[in-house]
């Protein structure tokens, strides 16, 4: 190489020979250029600059010719039998995303887990998944997640964490001094004896309980005062008649909203069964479940518990029954009439209705078990022993918190849980601790709370690890994992054996456990313990045989206990603090297909926003987007106002989980962290707080919504019907529609139709089962590498949903009536987006698909602009998968679009391919449900139906001709192959039931 070239260049041509190059926007040569010259090649070249190039570039041809080193592989020559490549495996595990613990299939691909469905021998989820299941596989593959164990955020070794923190207790042991593991207040049954290990061989230990939302505390003490024993009942909506819920949303984040789904979709089969249970709802803002009600009452948040005061009283007016303290409680503001009618109608179902309370108040929860009682529905309906056991052993968060501000605790371990963040106390924490000689947190990240301990065990993803779970009595679902830890983790449970002094690990503890106390219980006759857990690692879910409890007898007295602390409403506005369907209490934060699925009733995405009713609005001069100052007890912070109709005029609700600092590249940032403004009252947080003030700022923040108008204004997308009327006509809602043939167009038309000689496929959904709970959005996403576009993005309206849920109001603005309709590509016979695309990108199949060829597309946009549904998408951008962990998620039997493309709904073709396939290698025809599509599967519900039309014993094909069915804009003859079923109410006008 000539010394003459400057040494810039010959840097470049080195490192072209040898491989190494430069990092993009690097320049380690800037220094030793004259100062105003880049260090770039000069515009301006001389014929000795050209020579001395094209010298550096044959030189570098002449390197690139040479042969690549010779590399050794391992050729995939003895694969394992169970693994064929491209084809998926599936793997029965339990979901960890709430305490609900679902059963879950898990799909994996060349060994990485790319789908989550639902398990249908579960026999609590039974095959549902909410949109956080469904999302915890891309959390699988969150970048931001820790991938080394740390101490002071410097990596070190396991061996080297353990021994310090073997030390540290044992140092805590010796000085006397407590030690504190901080833990949710669900986890599996093996994870329990896990702990009872560690606090067995560490006797100053005890465990503290913490609960961001508090739900499940708040009714386990409630029935520690009812019943003697800490519980979280099992609920049956399947068996009720009548169903009267205060405050509780229990189809979207109460307790468990997936067997609630689809309990209550079975109770509420008008069609199947020719009859539906009634449901009543009493809230202060609109919720899902209250969005789903038959009636539904609105009042201020302080009266929710009195509301239920009421009906206690009328129920034990009617019973002959006198209850100490309930006569002291302040009546409601709820109209008289409306209670007569609620006390009236649950009278009138006892042992089959069913009285449910949410929110954090423990007096609410005394009062719906005492009501329960005096309805005789224990035992049918709510079943006190058969749901889970909470630790009544543990302390409270509170109590950590003196125990730390005394100087009585030598070490503290927080597991699987972030008070720093979702706590109101989460700024005196970093302060407490630093005194604290053994500090350690076992999250998956370094969280808000990891930042203020000394050491971090980051713990492995539940779709790495081993564990179980008990959602019901006699009901024991496993958890496997669907491939190795990603990162240098470790299992929570690993963690805790070894700083137990057991060299046991997790899997060897679980099985030996399955198989000493669940295998003798489990009845399995001819069998052997090995045998027994195979298949129930296969399985996914054992069922043990019901053996009889004693029963609870309600204490007396209890009521008159938990009603003493009931709050007296005070100032102009109550702050009510909830959990949104997809971002929880914010422990998935950095998941950016749960922070871009619409919310189901705000349809707002990417952040919070402050709601408060229309009424309200008018009177402060607010509409969407102004932004609001809310102050609580000195703490302030500011939101952009939504105006949610259904909301109670004194009611200021915000969504709590945004707001984090250290979830990670997507989630930081993201919204107002609105902990702070909770109250703490007795050691209790309470997310309804008295006396906040609002006061406008005069800025206005866009709000990234996906539906911006929420009437029907008479047009027949969404027909109803009236309990009553469906049964005297079935075809009650459809009067003066329908009958244009059996493929939804008109019989005269200038089309000259399709003929079809195998499959013709088509979706039907059911109106009346669908709660626009969005888990069907979430799973499509997932199935169809369907790109998050950002905040930013969906304020242009360029979101790429292939499916959305529409809702709609009808009636008062204060309190509407609510519907939801899923919408996705219809699938016309007569698309009229086929007959404008210059290109032939979107064409008819010989199966009834209207199929998009992203390679022919050009990007006109023609087929968007004449779809009447507006359900087609144009890629705008080639969304970035610039990491490489996180593009393990992408199934690769879909192709990843690039820019300038339409997309849609295909029907999930790949699956349909799939079903052909299997059935064409076992020699049989195709049979009904053997093809499912993503939406379909995954809907806890079962509100979706996918199948061929041509089929007459398909399910889609009967409901495709049942009387409840329309199709989308009938008179535009586009002849759409989605059926929809009429939504039926039960409001109780003349149904009779």
């Amino acid at each position: 190489m000539s010394d003459t070239l400057p040494k810039y260049w010959q840097s470049l041509a080195q490192r072209a020979t040898d491989g190494t190059g430069l990092e993009p926007g690097h320049n380690e040569f800037a220094e030793e250029l004259p100062v105003g010259v880049a260090a770039v090649p000069p515009d301006a070249s001389s014929r000795r600059d050209f020579f001395k190039m094209m010298g550096l570039s044959a030189a570098a041809a002449m390197v690139a010719c040479q042969r690549a080193p010779v590399q050794k592989l391992v050729p995939y020559v003895s694969r394992p039998d169970e693994v064929m490549p491209g084809t998926a495996l599936w793997y029965a595990s339990t979901c960890e995303g709430c305490s609900a613990r679902c059963g879950l299939l898990l799909k994996t691909r060349d060994g990485r887990p790319i789908k989550v469905e639902g398990n249908d021998e579960h026999p609590v989820s039974r095959g549902g998944v909410c949109a956080v299941g469904q999302a915890s596989v891309l959390s699988l593959y969150d970048a931001s997640r820790a991938r080394f164990p740390t101490r002071t955020n410097g990596r070190i070794s396991w061996a080297d964490l353990d021994a310090e923190v073997k030390a540290g207790l044992l140092q805590a042991k010796q000085d006397g001094k407590a030690i504190r593991l901080v833990l949710p207040w669900v986890m599996g049954p093996t994870l329990e004896a896990g702990v009872k290990r560690f606090l067995a061989a560490h006797p100053t230990a005890r465990t503290v309980r913490y609960e961001p939302l508090g739900e499940l505390s708040a009714i386990g003490d409630a029935y520690l005062l009812t019943h003697g024993a800490r519980v979280v009942p099992d609920y049956r909506f399947e068996r009720t008649k009548l169903i009267a819920s205060f405050g509780a949303d229990f189809l979207g984040t109460w307790v468990s909203p997936v067997a609630f789904t689809r309990q209550y979709s079975e109770a509420r089969d008008a069609a199947g069964r020719r009859a539906m249970s009634r449901h009543y709802q009493v809230e202060p803002v609109m919720t899902l479940t209250g969005a789903a009600a038959d009636r539904r009452f609105v009042v201020a948040p302080s009266d929710v518990t009195r509301a239920l005061g009421d009906v206690v009283r009328g129920l034990a007016a009617k019973a002959g029954r006198t209850l100490p303290g309930l006569k002291e409680l302040p009546a409601s503001t709820l109209d008289k009439a409306a209670v007569d009618e609620l006390v009236d109608a649950l009278w009138s179902h006892r042992t089959e209705s069913l009285v449910v309370c949410g929110g954090d108040d423990v007096a609410g929860q005394v009062l719906a078990a005492t009501a329960n009682q005096l309805l005789g529905n224990e035992g049918t309906t709510v079943l006190p022993l058969d749901g889970v056991r909470l630790d009544e052993a543990a302390l409270s968060y509170g109590e950590l918190l003196a125990e730390l501000a005394a100087g009585s605790v030598g070490a503290v371990l927080f597991a699987g849980v972030n008070p720093a963040h979702a706590d109101p106390r989460g700024g005196e924490l970093g302060g407490l601790l630093k005194a604290v000689p053994l500090t350690v947190t076992l999250n998956d990240r370094l969280d808000e709370t990891t930042l203020l301990t000394r050491l971090h065990a980051p713990a492995s993803t539940p779709l790495e690890s081993w564990g179980d779970a008990e959602p019901r009595r006699g009901v024991l679902s496993l958890r496997q994992p669907a491939v190795s830890p990603l990162h240098d983790t470790r299992d929570l449970m690993d963690s805790l054996l070894t700083w137990a002094g057991l060299s046991t690990t997790h899997y060897d503890f679980l099985r030996a456990r399955w198989e000493a106390e669940v295998f003798p219980l489990a009845g399995t006759a001819g069998q052997d313990a090995g045998g027994f857990w195979d298949d129930a690692v296969r399985r996914g879910v054992v069922s043990l045989p019901s053996t009889p409890v004693e029963p609870l007898s309600l204490r007396e007295g209890s009521l008159a206990k938990a009603l003493a602390s009931v709050a007296r409403p005070s100032g102009e506005w109550e702050l009510v603090l909830f959990s949104s369907v997809a971002m929880r209490d914010g422990a998935p934060a950095n998941n950016a297909w749960l922070h871009e699925v619409p919310d189901p009733i705000t349809k707002a995405t990417w952040g919070n926003q402050a709601l408060i009713a229309p009424a309200r609005a008018k009177e402060l001069g607010l509409s969407d987007g102004d932004v609001v100052k809310v102050s609580v007890g000195g703490k302030s912070i500011s939101l952009p106002v939504l105006v949610q109709a259904g909301t109670h005029p004194s009611t200021l609700a915000v969504a709590v989980g945004y707001g984090r600092t250290r979830a990670g590249r997507i989630g930081d940032g993201v919204g107002a962290h609105v902990y702070p403004l909770a109250a703490v009252v007795d050691g209790r947080v309470r997310r309804t707080v008295q006396g906040a003030t609002v006061v406008g700022t005069g800025e206005r923040q866009k709000l990234a919504l996906t539906q911006t108008h929420s009437s029907l204004e008479g047009r027949p997308h969404v027909r109803e019907a009236e309990l009553a009327e469906f049964l005297a006509n079935p075809r009650a809602g459809n009067e003066g529609h329908g009958g244009h043939g059996t493929n939804g167009a008109h019989p005269l038309s200038i089309w000259s139709g399709h003929e079809y000689n195998g499959h013709r496929w088509g979706l039907a959904v059911d109106l009346s089962m669908c709660t626009g709970c969005s888990a069907c959005v979430v799973s499509c996403q997932a199935e169809n590498n369907i790109p998050s576009v950002g905040r930013d993005e969906v304020l242009r309206q360029r979101e790429m949903h292939w499916m959305r849920i529409d809702r709609y109001y009808e009636g008062d603005e204060a309190n509407p009536q609510v519907v939801h309709q899923p919408m996705m590509c219809q699938h016309c016979e007569n698309a009229p987006c086929e007959t404008v695309c210059p290109v032939l990108a979107t064409v008819h199949s010989s199966e009834g698909l209207n199929q998009q060829v992203y390679n022919r597309c050009v990007g006109t946009r023609y087929c968007a602009n004449n779809c009447p549904t507006k359900v087609r998408r144009f890629n705008w951008f080639d969304y970035p998968h610039d990491e490489p962990l996180e593009r393990m998620v992408l199934n690769p039997d879909v192709v990843v679009r690039s820019r300038g493309v339409m997309e849609k709904c295909s029907m999930c073709v790949q699956r349909i391919n799939e079903g052909k396939a299997a059935a064409n290698r076992e020699g049989r025809p195709l049979k009904d449900g053997d093809v499912q599509t993503a939406c379909q599967q995954s809907c806890p519900a079962k509100a979706i139906h996918f199948g061929d039309l041509n089929d007459p014993s398909s399910r889609v094909a009967k409901l495709a001709k049942d009387g409840r069915s329309f199709r989308l804009l009938e008179e535009l003859n586009i002849g759409p192959s989605i059926t929809y079923l009429t939504k039926i109410r039960n409001t109780g006008s003349g149904s009779g039931t």
